[in-house]
């Protein structure tokens, strides 16, 4: 069972470091404990491919990428984590990632939860949304009076609550569009919890 996963934050650090050549720190924990898990990343990026060094503590493990059609920074994701859940030596392979860009719109939410979305949209409010993980979002979305846009607040959990706020402007499909985004995003990070779990 996964006891370690890389936080969101990481993920969104290693997704821009992959693309580079250098040393970088990370500092993550382990679910639901305090401790901490320091490793570093050394990255040498070549023509014929990318050498990633994972060093934590004293032990230092490799990585080369030579397809480009890969998405490295979860390849290496999966890689730090087998490496973290001590799967590295036993050649069990790394639970499925659930990755945002695979769930749509269709998948997230039926249509008569689309349907409240829009009208979320349109007229402004609150809704209670089951996307089918283990516990429900709430949406709250305010509705600019000046002109076209919205203010939306998403929120789920209350041990360790998530939260996400944003401001768009536009028409009501691109709100709309904005929306299911991030419902998107918080639905993968709720989705990667219980993977890690």
């Amino acid at each position: 069972m996964n006891r370690f996963y890389l936080a969101d934050k990481t993920l969104r650090l290693l997704a821009a470091q992959v693309n580079l050549n250098g040393t970088f720190r990370h500092i993550c924990s382990f679910k639901n404990t305090n401790l901490p898990l320091i490793f570093v990343l050394e990255v040498e990026r070549a023509s014929s491919g990318t050498l990633f060094t994972i060093v934590i503590g004293d032990e230092k493990h490799s990585l080369t990428v030579c397809d480009p059609d890969q998405d490295t920074r979860w390849v290496l994701a999966d890689f730090i984590e087998s490496i973290a859940n001590g799967r590295i030596d036993t050649a069990e392979p790394p639970t499925p990632r659930v990755i945002a860009e695979s769930v749509d719109c269709g998948q997230l939410l039926d249509p008569n939860q689309q349907a409240q979305l829009r009208q979320l949209v349109r007229k402004g409010g609150s809704l209670k949304l089951d996307v089918g993980l283990d516990e429900a979002i709430d949406l709250a979305v305010h509705r600019a009076l000046s002109g076209e846009g919205i203010t939306a607040i998403l929120s789920t959990g209350d041990n360790c609550p998530r939260t996400q706020c944003f401001t768009t402007y536009g028409d009501d499909q691109h709100s709309f569009n904005r929306l299911v985004q991030s419902l998107d995003h918080l639905a993968m990070s709720l989705a990667h919890t219980a993977l890690a779990a």
